[in-house]
């Protein structure tokens, strides 16, 4: 059963972390700063040191893809906004949560579990690229244009990802040697991002207040997020001739619930950071349902 081998053991993981917040209460931000400055660019940078020369053909159309569904979903959330009759700052939080999907803690070992490592390959580039959007234009919505957009994108050069790109795209392209321990120890940094990254959302979603949160937005951004993305994914990779194991793996990871990140945006400009949350912690709850059956027509068994 595709839940039990695929999804199961991801559930199980980010209950873990739940348990791990709810019963020893540990430094949060040390846990967090582990993950997210070693881990997560470790297995970045391994990834893209290793990776096969196909991912250099799969970056162009899959930034257009970024592009495309970032700019879709931006217009879809501002219109469901109007339609639903929320005000801008209601409006922004409706945005961040239906914008931007969980490709990191969620979208990495989704797809790990789903693909294997060479579907894992795939997987960081996309991560690497949705994380533009994340840190970029999440601000600036969240903001409601107190931050700049040359603000906004400065911000990118702070995420430890964009870090971990640029010293890996600078090693490949002049094909710099690698001291086989020196990968070895980065390689073996890198591996405990997938537990990393899982038990960090069981924690990050421990500490997620959802009262007050506005059922009929809460439930709408969930119905973008989980139902329409996927519809759209696959629209794009059609139009954008990507096919095979990249088809997949894109489809499967914007497919995932919304990210954690923006509540934190939503909470420093004071966003309806309730709708935030109560969206992050439904989503994730549903994506259970909705990614089994993704995973069924992508044929993963």
């Amino acid at each position: 059963m595709v839940f039990v081998k695929i999804l199961l053991p991801i559930f199980l993981i980010i209950a873990l972390g739940v348990m791990f917040e709810k019963t020893k209460r540990p430094d949060f931000k040390s846990i967090s700063d582990l993950t997210l400055y070693f881990f997560t660019p470790c297995l970045i940078f391994s990834g893209l040191i290793k990776g096969h020369e196909q991912l250099s053909s799969f970056l162009p159309r899959a930034i257009a893809f970024m592009l495309l569904m970032t700019l879709f979903f931006w217009g879809v959330s501002a219109a469901f906004g109007r339609i639903l009759g929320l005000d801008t700052r209601k409006t922004s939080a409706f945005s961040l949560s239906t914008i931007m999907m969980n490709t990191g803690n969620y979208g990495l070992p989704l797809v790990l579990f789903a693909f294997g490592k060479e579907g894992l390959a795939y997987g960081v580039i996309v991560l690497v690229l949705f994380t533009f959007p994340l840190g970029t234009l999440a601000i600036y919505i969240a903001s409601r244009g107190q931050a700049s957009i040359r603000e906004s994108l400065l911000e990118i050069f702070k995420i430890p990802l964009f870090h971990a790109v640029v010293l890996a795209s600078i090693w490949r392209y002049f094909q710099l040697p690698m001291p086989t321990v020196l990968l070895k120890s980065i390689d073996l940094v890198g591996q405990a991002a997938i537990p990393g990254l899982l038990m960090l959302l069981g924690m990050q979603l421990s500490r997620t207040s959802i009262r007050g949160g506005a059922l009929l937005p809460v439930l709408s951004s969930s119905g973008l997020r989980l139902i329409l993305s996927p519809l759209v994914a696959i629209g794009l990779c059609a139009l954008l001739g990507i096919q095979g194991l990249p088809r997949n793996v894109l489809i499967l990871q914007t497919s995932t619930p919304s990210a954690i990140i923006p509540l934190l945006y939503a909470i420093n400009y004071d966003t309806h950071p309730e709708i935030v949350a109560a969206t992050i912690f439904v989503s994730t709850l549903l994506s259970g349902v909705t990614l089994t059956l993704v995973l069924i027509y992508l044929g993963v068994s």
